[in-house]
C-alpha cells in the first residue's frame, strides 16, 4: 500500500475537503461508490490517515449517497464482528484499528470478516474506511476481498510538497522553490509526514521574508504589497530562504553555537532566547520577567528587572534576532529558530535540565509580579497552554517525556492554581491526535504502572475517562488495570469516572466487569480500587432506564452483546461494598447503592428476585466475622431507605425490607444448624457468624 497523500488539503472553516486532479483518489471514491463499499487506507503511524478517509467520505455526502459520517470504536477484543456495526441507513462509517502492542493484537481473521461486513452494509446503503497500518495489514488482511485495499500509489515527495503549497498558499511560487537543488536534494527520499514538515518550514521562511519587508513600510497599499510580495520572490531573495530551510533542517546548530559563543554574550541573553522560545505568542514583558527568574533558577543570580540596571526589552529581543509586533509578541527572523534554540540548551547544558524543568512547570503557577501586573488568570491559563503545548510537542518529537512529566506532577501538587484539569485536557487531546497518539499511548502505559506518586496514575485514568478512553477502549481498559494497583485514594476516586466511560461501550462490559471482580478480590486494593469500580457501576442509573442500576440496565439488543454480569460476580463486588461497614446511613456509596437497588426491586419487578438475592449473598459468609459486619451494614441500610431523614415512611418499601430481613434470617438459621452439627460431630469451629 502506498501513500496518497498529495492530493489531499485541509482546514477551510474547521472541515476536511481533498482535490480531485490525482486520478489515484478518484478511482479511490469510485470503490465507495457502490452500496456496502469498503476501503482499507493503509498509512505508516503518524500520517493523517484520517485526513484521507474523510476527506473521501466529505464526497460522498456532497454527492448524496451517504447522509452522516460517524466515527467506530473498534473495541476492547481482537474481534470486531459485524454485529457491532450500526443499524441506521446512508451512513458513513470511519474504523481505525489499534495498533498493535504488547498484550494486544487485532486478529488475524479481520480481513476475512470484511466480506461479512459488506453484507450488513449493502442492504442499508452505507460505506466503510479502515484506516490501519502497512504492517498490521499485511498481518491481518488475509482473506480480504480483493478489492479492499487497493494500491493508490506512491506521491514523490516533490509531488506532495507541491500541490500541498497549492492547496494552502495559492501565491506560494512553488515552481521557483522546487527547482533549486538544494530544495530538491532536501526532499528527497522523505515521508509525506516529514515533507509536510519541511513545506511548514518553507511558508515560515517565506513569511518572514513578507514580514521584514513589509515591516520596513508603514500603510502598504494593495499595489506595495504585491511588490513586496515580489521582493520576496526574486531568485536571491528565495536562495536565501531555502538556506533557512537547510539550516533549520539541521536545527541551525552552527548558527546557534556562533551566537551563543559570541564575545559579550550574557546568560541573561541565554536564558532570554530559552524563555521566548518556550512562550511563544506570549507578551514580550512576560518574556522578560520570566527570563529573569529562570535566570534566578539555573545561576541563582537575581536579575533586577524591575528597575534599569539590567538591559532592556528591546535590548534583549534584538540580541536574540527577534522583531515585536504591535502587539507586543515576539517573531523570529528565521524559521524553527524557536525549536531549535530549545534544542540546543537541552543538548548544551544537560546539567540545567532539571531545574529548567522545575521552571517551566513552575512558570503559570507563580504569583504576578510587578513586570506582569496586567496579567490575569485567564492570561495565566493561556500560559499554562503554551508551556502543555510545548511539552508535548516535545515529548512526541524527541521521544522525551521529561517536561511533561514534570508539568503533570507540579500541576497536580498545586491544586489551588487549578491547572490539572489543563494537564489532562492536553493529554486526552494528544491521545487522540494523529500525529502524537502513538507516542502518547506508549507514555500513558509507562505510567500507569508507576506507583511512588499519584500524578501519573491519576493522569492516566483521567485520560482514560475522556476521549481517549471512547476512541481506545481496548487500549485504556488495558492502562486502568496497571492504574488500579496504585494504593493512592485519588486514583481509586478517579477510576469511578473512567469505568462509566467505558461501561457505555458494551463490547468492552465483559473485560471491564471481571477485571473490577478481580480488584474486588485484591486484598491490597479491594477497599480502594475495588469499593469504587464496583460503587461505580452499582450507585446510578442507567440512562435510559427509570432506577435501574447501570450495572443491570442491559436494554437488550437481541445479540450476544448484550452483557449481564453472573450472581457470583454481582456477589463479590457487594461483598466489597458492604465492607464500608455499619454507620449512619444516607450518605456512603453503600447507602447509595442499597437505596438505588431496592428501589429498582420495588418498582421493576423481574428485577426484585435478582436483587434481593445477589444481596443476601453477600452477606451469607458463615463461620466468619465478615459475614456478621456484612450483615449488619446491609439491615442498617435497609433501615435507612425504609424511612430516614428526608425520607417518609412507606408502607411498600417496609414490605420489600421485610421479604430480604426474611432471607437473610433464613441464611443465620441455616448457618446455626450447620454449627450445631458440625460441634455434635466434633468438629472444632473457629469464629462463629451467628450472633
Amino acid at each position: 500500500m502506498g501513500e496518497v497523500y498529495a492530493e489531499l488539503y485541509v482546514k477551510q472553516d474547521g472541515d476536511y475537503f481533498a482535490r480531485t486532479e490525482r486520478s489515484t483518489f478518484i478511482d479511490a471514491y469510485s470503490l465507495l461508490e457502490p452500496d456496502g463499499s469498503v476501503l482499507v487506507i493503509s498509512r505508516s503511524p503518524g500520517t493523517s490517515r484520517n485526513i484521507t478517509a474523510y476527506a473521501l467520505m466529505a464526497r460522498l455526502v456532497e454527492s448524496g449517497l451517504i447522509k452522516e459520517v460517524w466515527p467506530l470504536s473498534f473495541g476492547s477484543t481482537s474481534i470486531f464482528p459485524v454485529k457491532r456495526l450500526p443499524r441506521e441507513h446512508h451512513r458513513g462509517y470511519v474504523l481505525e484499528l489499534p495498533p498493535d502492542e504488547d498484550g494486544f493484537q487485532i486478529h488475524d481473521s479481520f480481513g476475512s470478516n470484511l466480506r461479512d461486513v459488506r453484507d450488513h452494509l449493502g442492504p442499508r446503503h452505507s460505506r466503510l474506511i479502515v484506516i490501519t497500518t502497512p504492517e498490521q495489514w499485511r498481518r491481518i488482511g488475509r482473506g480480504a476481498p480483493e478489492d479492499v485495499a487497493p494500491s493508490l500509489g506512491a506521491a514523490r515527495p516533490a509531488d506532495v510538497a507541491e500541490r500541498w503549497l497549492r492547496a494552502e498558499e495559492p501565491n506560494f511560487p512553488v515552481a521557483a522553490w522546487l527547482k533549486r537543488p538544494r530544495m530538491k536534494s532536501l526532499l528527497e527520499g522523505q515521508s509525506p509526514t516529514e515533507v509536510l514538515r519541511i513545506v511548514e518550514l518553507m511558508r515560515e521562511a517565506r513569511r518572514t521574508a513578507l514580514r521584514a519587508i513589509t515591516e520596513a513600510s508603514v500603510g502598504l497599499d494593495a499595489l506595495q504589497l504585491r511588490r513586496a510580495e515580489a521582493a520576496a520572490d526574486t531568485d536571491e531573495a528565495i536562495d536565501k530562504q531555502v538556506a533557512e530551510v537547510a539550516a533549520a533542517r539541521d536545527n541551525w546548530e552552527d548558527d546557534l553555537h556562533e551566537w551563543h559563543e559570541e564575545l559579550g554574550r550574557t546568560s541573561f541573553q541565554r536564558n532570554f532566547l530559552v524563555t521566548a522560545a518556550v512562550l511563544r505568542g506570549a507578551p514580550v514583558g512576560h518574556i522578560y520577567a520570566k527570563a529573569a527568574d529562570l535566570s534566578k533558577a539555573l545561576e541563582g543570580d537575581t536579575v533586577e528587572v524591575t528597575g534599569q540596571k539590567a538591559p532592556g526589552v528591546i535590548a534583549m529581543t534584538r540580541a536574540i534576532h527577534a522583531e515585536r509586533t504591535k502587539e507586543g509578541v515576539l517573531n523570529f527572523r528565521r524559521p524553527h529558530w524557536d525549536d531549535a534554540a530549545l534544542e540546543y540548551f537541552w543538548t548544551d547544558r544537560p546539567l540545567a535540565r532539571v531545574r529548567f524543568l522545575e521552571w517551566l512547570a513552575q512558570a503559570p503557577l507563580d504569583e504576578p509580579k510587578l513586570a506582569m501586573e496586567s496579567v490575569d488568570v485567564d492570561y495565566r491559563r493561556a500560559l499554562a497552554e503554551r508551556i502543555g503545548d510545548f511539552a508535548v510537542r516535545w515529548a512526541v518529537r524527541h521521544r522525551r517525556q521529561e517536561p511533561l512529566e514534570e508539568i503533570v506532577k507540579t500541576w497536580h501538587k498545586n491544586p489551588k492554581k487549578g491547572l490539572w484539569p489543563l494537564a489532562t485536557s492536553l493529554l486526552d487531546d494528544a491521545a487522540v491526535h494523529p500525529a502524537s497518539a502513538p507516542y502518547i499511548h506508549t507514555m500513558l502505559l509507562a505510567w500507569a504502572g508507576r506507583k511512588i506518586e499519584a500524578a501519573l496514575p491519576l493522569a492516566v485514568v483521567s485520560v482514560c475517562a475522556g476521549k481517549f478512553g471512547r476512541t481506545h477502549t481496548g487500549k485504556a481498559l488495558r492502562r486502568l488495570r496497571h492504574a488500579a494497583e496504585s494504593e493512592h485514594a485519588e486514583v481509586a476516586e478517579a477510576l469511578q469516572d473512567a469505568v462509566r466511560t467505558l461501561w457505555a461501550d458494551v463490547s468492552v462490559r465483559p473485560l471491564l466487569f471481571k477485571d473490577i471482580v478481580a480488584w474486588c478480590g485484591n486484598e491490597k486494593i479491594k477497599d480502594t480500587v475495588g469499593r469504587q469500580t464496583f460503587a461505580a457501576l452499582a450507585t446510578v442509573a442507567g440512562p435510559d432506564s427509570l432506577d435501574i442500576p447501570l450495572i443491570l440496565d442491559n436494554p437488550g439488543h437481541g445479540d450476544d452483546e448484550d452483557f449481564r454480569p453472573s450472581p457470583e460476580e454481582l456477589v463479590k463486588g457487594w461483598r466489597t461494598l458492604l465492607r464500608e461497614g455499619p454507620g449512619p446511613t444516607g450518605t456512603r456509596q453503600v447507602d447509595k447503592a442499597v437505596f438505588l437497588w431496592l428501589d429498582a426491586a420495588l418498582r421493576h419487578h423481574p428485577l426484585k428476585y435478582v436483587i434481593l438475592h445477589t444481596l443476601r449473598k453477600a452477606v451469607d459468609v458463615r463461620g466468619t466475622e465478615e459475614g456478621r459486619v456484612l450483615r449488619e451494614t446491609l439491615r442498617a441500610c435497609a433501615h435507612g431507605w425504609v424511612q430516614g431523614e428526608d425520607r417518609p415512611f412507606s408502607d411498600e418499601r417496609e414490605a420489600v425490607r421485610q421479604e430480604l430481613g426474611a432471607l437473610l434470617d433464613e441464611d443465620l438459621y441455616a448457618a446455626v444448624q450447620e454449627q450445631e452439627e458440625a460441634s455434635g460431630a466434633g468438629t472444632s469451629v473457629k469464629g462463629t457468624d451467628t450472633a
